[in-house]
């Protein structure tokens, strides 16, 4: 009599579910620790990316200056031959006078034909607060037109430009005259007036090699004239 016997090499039931349970758990951990991963690539990202870059200086010896992330120096130069180097970055007391010099030149020297170009380059000798606060000005009182309107002409000579105390404080003293006209005459003011300037200091630039910019400026009168003009038409007395 013939008898049949089952295969025992077909896994049971819960061999089976026991394998896809493995398989699954090993595929979560997998899941788990690329998600960490992948956070903390993102998250050096974004700390790399908010880190300052980093800057290499050239000293005037020809030596390269390394500028951490955090600001700090690395170099084997001395403190003193680093203060050197900045000194020699920052503005010369002969460039910031010659700036005070070359804003002053735009703004107090004018005809009715060059007065916008002049005060266009002054103002953009300016910082951009003061800039602003300098256009607001001239809008509100019209300024530009009113000179044009009275054909004015301003021609200014400084006596003195001094420094003070603080090194981007300047005081300049100048006689300054005044052509305009006055109904069908022309009038003629002579002005002695003292002016107040204070520099800001920042990186220089192809654009702003001096980096300065005038932070700010007041005018004080301190002596006015009025003159009579006098008219040469050239004719010789025999």
């Amino acid at each position: 009599m013939a008898t049949s016997v089952m295969s025992d090499e077909s896994p049971k039931f819960y061999e089976a579910d026991g394998a896809l349970r493995a398989f699954s758990n090993r595929a979560i951990i997998i899941s788990v620790i690329a998600c960490i991963v992948a956070l903390v690539a993102v998250a050096g990202c974004v700390v790399a990316r908010m880190q300052p870059p980093t800057v290499i200086k050239v000293s005037p010896t020809g030596e390269a200056l390394v500028v951490s992330p955090n600001g700090s120096i690395k170099s084997t130069l001395t403190p003193g031959a680093l203060q050197n180097v900045a000194a020699a970055e920052a503005p010369t007391s002969f460039e910031k006078e010659a700036y005070v010099r070359l804003f002053l030149d735009h703004y107090l020297n004018y005809d009715q034909h060059s007065l916008p170009k002049n005060w266009s380059d002054a103002l953009n000798m300016m910082t951009a607060n003061l800039r602003h606060q300098a256009v607001l000005q001239m809008q509100k009182n019209d300024a530009v037109g009113k000179l044009q309107d009275e054909q004015a002409r301003s021609e200014s000579k400084l006596s003195s430009v001094e420094s003070s105390q603080d090194p981007l404080v300047y005081s300049a003293f100048g006689v300054r005259t005044l052509h305009h006209m006055n109904g069908k005459s022309e009038a003629v003011d002579e002005i002695v007036e003292a002016y107040k300037i204070r520099l800001a200091v920042t990186e220089r630039s192809a654009k702003n090699p001096t980096g300065l910019y005038i932070a700010e400026y007041s005018a004080t009168q301190i002596h006015g004239e009025q003159k009579t003009p006098h008219f040469d038409d050239g004719a010789t007395e025999q």
